[in-house]
C-alpha cells in the first residue's frame, strides 16, 4: 500500500480508502484511523453502507454454488466487494490467492502478483507494466473496471457493489440483461440487491493519523468542498464525479462526507461480522476453545471475575474495561461476550446492535423453595426507582429539592439518572442538572464538574467520580453512603435501604443504620417508609440484563444457565463461590439476584425494556451526552 508509505513518510495526512483497507491501515506502523465516511442514497437518508453482490449475464445457467471453474472479475486484491467477502463466502477454508487460483479458471485481480500468480491477471486488459496493476492504468481495475470485465465477455462472473451495476447502466433496459447470483443459490433482479446479495458492508473512509492527526482541518476542508463542489453544486469542478477516470479521490456513486464519530475505531467501523470475514482471510480458520469471555467493569468486578473463571472449568474468560460503555464497544468488536447492564446501558447497547440474554430476576427471594425453583421461567418484574432522604431532614419532599444535594448511582442508569432526570427535564425544560441541585455526586460526570462536587474517589484520586467500584459512591449502595456522609437525597432502587440497614451491611458507615433512619419522597409531595415502595416510587423500570451479540448469545444463555446451577443461590457448588454475593458492591450481578431467568419473547432490547421505558429514553434523547450512542446511531445508517 503505496499511500501508507507516504503517511509514515509524512507527505501525506488523508486517503480515502475500500472498507477492505481499514484494518490493516489501522495496524502498526501505520495506526491510522477512519475520520470521515462516504456516504450513498440522500442526505435525508444517508447511508454509510453497501451491499456487495455477485453479477452474471442473463441467460446463463450457474449459481453461486457453481462458480468453481468459471472465469472472475474482481475490483482489486483486499477491496471489500471484489475480494474479501466473495473469497471468504467461496473458500471457507482460508485459502488466499493460491485457493482462488485454482478455484477460478482465469480471473482478473488487479493488484495481484502476476508473476506468483499468473492465473489471477490472465484476464486482465492491461498492456506491459499496467496489466493487472493497482490503479486506473489496469482497464479492469476497480468498480466499473470489474463489470467492464463482464460486460466484454472476458468473465463469466463480476464482484461489485450495487451501485456500480445503476452507474453504468443507467437505463433499466440494460440493466435487465444482468442477474444476481444470492447467497440461497437462485437468482434475482439486479434491482432486487436489498434481498439478494453477499455481504453489507462498509463505506469507503477517509483516514488520518490516530495521534495528531489533523482531523479538525481535514474534516473543515473537505466539508467546505462538499459545500461547493458536492453534488450538484458546480459544473466548474465535481467532488463526487470523474470525467478523466472512475472513482477519482471518491467514488463516484457518493452523495457527500459524514463526519465519524470520534468514539469509532476501525473495528467498530468495519463491524464484527465484516472484520470477521478479513480475520477469517487473513488466518484461515481458527479453532479456539469455546468460552465466554465476560467483561468486567473496574479492578474489583475483574478480582470476582477472575476468582469465577478459575472455578468455571474453562467455560468462562474475563476482560475488564474501566466504565461500562467501554464493555459494550468491546463485546461489539468481538473483544468480549457478555457482561450484565443496568437498563439505560441495555438501551445504548441495543442501539449498537447487541440483544439481552438473561434478566436478572429479584422477585423470589424470601419465597418457598418451590417458587424459588421455578425462578428461571418466572416473568421478569423489574425494581422501584425511589428517591431517599434522612428521616431528620422532615421538611424535603419532592417538591422542595431544587438546590438541595444529589446522590446518583451513575450516569446513564436507571435508578441514578435516567427516571429522576426525566422528570425533572419534563419540569423544568433543561437538562442541566448541575444547575437543578447545588451539589452532586454523579459517577460518570465531569470531574471538575459540581456534579462531582460530592464524590468521594478512593486512595487514587483519578478515580473521583469514575463510573465504577473505584469511586466509593458509585452504585446503589454508594448512592445511599453518600446521603449517609453527603447528601440530601438518593436516587437508587427500592432495595438499597433494605440491604445497608439493620445489620446487613458490617461496613463502618452502615452497621449502625437502622431502615427507621430513611423514608422515601412521593411524587405527590409527601413520604411514606421505606418499605411501601409499592406505592411511593419515580417509576418501575426493568431488570438488569446480560448482553452479548447475537451470534454468541445462545452460547452465553447456555453457560451461564449451567454456571448458575452451580454457583446460584441454590446451587451445588455455592460454599465454594456465590455468583450473586459480593459485600454490597453489586459486583458483575445485583447483590439482590435470586437467579439469572429465560426472556421468553422479550429477546430484542425493545421488547425487554418495554414501551414505557423506551419512551422517557426517547424524551431525554437531548440531554443524553453518550459518545458510544451517537457512534452507534452512526453505524446504524
Amino acid at each position: 500500500m503505496v499511500w501508507c508509505l507516504l503517511f509514515q513518510a509524512n507527505k501525506a495526512d488523508a486517503a480515502t480508502i475500500d472498507g477492505g483497507l481499514v484494518f490493516e491501515a489501522s495496524l502498526a506502523p501505520y495506526n491510522l484511523k477512519p475520520i470521515v465516511a462516504e456516504f450513498y442514497g440522500s442526505k435525508d437518508d444517508p447511508q454509510t453502507h453497501y451491499y456487495t453482490v455477485a453479477v452474471v449475464k442473463k441467460g446463463t445457467n450457474f449459481q453461486l454454488n457453481q462458480l468453481q471453474g468459471k472465469k472472475s472479475c474482481h475490483t482489486g486484491l483486499g477491496w471489500s466487494a471484489g475480494w474479501i467477502v466473495p473469497i471468504g463466502l467461496l473458500l471457507p477454508s482460508g485459502s488466499l490467492e493460491a485457493g482462488v487460483a485454482k478455484f477460478f479458471s482465469g480471473s482478473c485481480v488487479p493488484c495481484a502478483d502476476e508473476k506468483k500468480f499468473p492465473s489471477l491477471c490472465q484476464l486482465c486488459a492491461g498492456k506491459g507494466t499496467s496489466k493487472c496493476a493497482c490503479s486506473s492504468h489496469e482497464p479492469y481495475f476497480g468498480y466499473s473496471g470489474a463489470f467492464k470485465c463482464l460486460e466484454d465477455g472476458v468473465g463469466d462472473v463480476s464482484f461489485v457493489r450495487h451501485l456500480t451495476v445503476f452507474e453504468v447502466l443507467p437505463d433499466k433496459a440494460d440493466r435487465d440483461q444482468y442477474e444476481l447470483l444470492c447467497p440461497d443459490n437462485t437468482r434475482r433482479p439486479v434491482d432486487e440487491y436489498a434481498q439478494c446479495h453477499l455481504a453489507k458492508v462498509p463505506s469507503h473512509a477517509v483516514v488520518a493519523r490516530s495521534v495528531d492527526g489533523k482531523e479538525d482541518l481535514i474534516w473543515e476542508l473537505l466539508s467546505q468542498a462538499q459545500k461547493y463542489f458536492g453534488k450538484d453544486k458546480s459544473s466548474e469542478f465535481q467532488l463526487f464525479s470523474s470525467p478523466h477516470g472512475k472513482d477519482l479521490l471518491f467514488t463516484d456513486a457518493a452523495h457527500g462526507l459524514l463526519r465519524v464519530p470520534p468514539k469509532i475505531d476501525a473495528k467498530l467501523f468495519l463491524g464484527y461480522e465484516y472484520f470477521s470475514a478479513i480475520q477469517h482471510l487473513k488466518r484461515g480458520v481458527e479453532v479456539s476453545p469455546q468460552r465466554v469471555h465476560w467483561c468486567a467493569v473496574g479492578r474489583h468486578e475483574r478480582a470476582k471475575c477472575d476468582e469465577w473463571s478459575a472455578l468455571s472449568g474453562g467455560a468462562l474468560a474475563c476482560t475488564t474495561e474501566d466504565v461500562p460503555e467501554d464493555c459494550i464497544a468491546a463485546i461489539m468488536k468481538g473483544e468480549a461476550d457478555a457482561m450484565t447492564l443496568d437498563g439505560g446501558f441495555v438501551y445504548i447497547a441495543g442501539q449498537c446492535g447487541l440483544v439481552p440474554v438473561l434478566g436478572e430476576n429479584y422477585g423470589t427471594s424470601g419465597n418457598s423453595e418451590q417458587l424459588r425453583s421455578k425462578c428461571v421461567t418466572i416473568p421478569l418484574k423489574g425494581y422501584y426507582v425511589v428517591a431517599v432522604v434522612k428521616k431528620s431532614d422532615a421538611k424535603i419532599t419532592w417538591n422542595s429539592l431544587r438546590g438541595k444535594k444529589s446522590c446518583h448511582t451513575a450516569v446513564g442508569t436507571s435508578a441514578g439518572w435516567n427516571i429522576p432526570m426525566d422528570l425533572i427535564f419534563n419540569q423544568t425544560g433543561s437538562c442541566k442538572m448541575d444547575e437543578f441541585f447545588s451539589h452532586s455526586c454523579a459517577p460518570g460526570s465531569n470531574p471538575d464538574s459540581k456534579l462531582c462536587a460530592l464524590c468521594g474517589g478512593s486512595s487514587d484520586p483519578s478515580h473521583l467520580c469514575a463510573p465504577n467500584t473505584h469511586e466509593r459512591y458509585y452504585g446503589s449502595s454508594g448512592a445511599l453512603r453518600c446521603l449517609v456522609e453527603k447528601g440530601d437525597v438518593a436516587f437508587v432502587r427500592h432495595s438499597a435501604v433494605l440491604q445497608n440497614t439493620n445489620g446487613k451491611n458490617p461496613e463502618v458507615w452502615a452497621k449502625d443504620l437502622k431502615q427507621d433512619d430513611f423514608e422515601l419522597l412521593c411524587l405527590d409531595g409527601t413520604r411514606k417508609p421505606v418499605t411501601e415502595a409499592e406505592s411511593c416510587h419515580l417509576a418501575t423500570v426493568p431488570s438488569h440484563a446480560v448482553i452479548s451479540r447475537k451470534d454468541k448469545a445462545d452460547f452465553v444463555r447456555r453457560i451461564l444457565f449451567n454456571q448458575q446451577e452451580l454457583y446460584g443461590r441454590n446451587g451445588f457448588e455455592y460454599m465454594m463461590f456465590q455468583l450473586f454475593d459480593s459485600p454490597n458492591k453489586d459486583l458483575l450481578f445485583s447483590d439482590d439476584t435470586e437467579c439469572l431467568a429465560s426472556l421468553g419473547n422479550k429477546t430484542t432490547y425493545e421488547k425487554f425494556l418495554g414501551p414505557e421505558y423506551l419512551m422517557t429514553m426517547a424524551n431525554l434523547r437531548p440531554c443524553l451526552t453518550s459518545e458510544l450512542l451517537d457512534a452507534c446511531l452512526f453505524l446504524r445508517n
